[in-house]
């Protein structure tokens, strides 16, 4: 097991990492999408392939994470046997002296008590964006904001950025209340605003949005607005 410049083999190594009281809930795991590598060789078998990890609801602690996974094969008498497995995250900074990144669980902590509450799923509002050869539905829960590039859009989620073939201004009819549309080239979800400033917008994740100079006091009072009507309807 490894993470970040670390590095332990067996058990006893890796729990001694946790020793402090760092427990690891039961996760629930949706989306799977595994596939055959081909290796040239009858004898060999590779596997690759990413699903969504979910935090079990009964959990005391809230997170969401998207793994990568590859596995090895080698073929026996008695059949294919397992000799090589490797599991990691997508990349992220670790914070100080973390082992484990729970930064990761603090920036998706609103959403995921969300989905937790509603029994593991979301029912959020979802869009519609071309993609690829086709229309795929977005839950608009997983996005933190939309930013336009030339006639198309990156969806900044929770868990990927998605680049999907629409304007900006076709997904704003799409879109629920609490998405503020902060300039021509950004849409915020208002629930992972975190901090707002003259000339910029923070969001949970720590990322940095620019706020126009001249709507800095319209643009605070309206995600406030925003805000505080959510707080009315929970």
């Amino acid at each position: 097991m490894s993470i970040g410049n670390l590095l332990a083999f067996g058990a006893e190594a890796i729990k001694a990492w946790f020793k402090d009281g760092v427990i690891m809930p039961a996760f629930d795991l949706e989306e799977p999408n595994f596939y055959e590598i081909e290796t040239g060789s009858e004898d060999q078998l590779m596997v690759l392939g990413e699903y969504m990890l979910y935090a079990d609801k009964e959990s005391e602690m809230s997170c969401i994470e998207k793994q990568r996974a590859t596995f090895c094969y080698r073929k026996e008498s008695d059949g294919y046997k397992l000799y090589h497995m490797h599991v990691s995250n997508e990349y992220n900074e670790l914070v100080g002296d973390e082992v484990f990144p729970v930064q990761v669980t603090r920036q998706t902590y609103q959403y995921v008590q969300r989905l937790l509450k509603e029994g593991g799923r979301t029912r959020g509002e979802k869009i519609a964006v071309k993609e690829n050869n086709g229309i795929s539905f977005v839950n608009c829960e997983m996005i933190e904001y939309i930013e336009a590039i030339e006639r198309n859009c990156v969806l900044h989620m929770v868990n990927e950025n998605r680049h999907v073939k629409v304007s900006i201004g076709d997904i704003e009819n799409q879109l629920p209340p609490y998405f503020y549309r902060l300039h021509r080239s950004y849409y915020v979800n208002c629930h992972y605003v975190s901090k707002i400033e003259r000339y910029k917008l923070t969001m949970i994740t720590g990322e940095k949005l620019p706020v126009p100079k001249v709507r800095y006091m319209e643009i605070r009072e309206d995600i406030k607005a925003i805000l505080a009507k959510k707080e009315e309807q929970e």
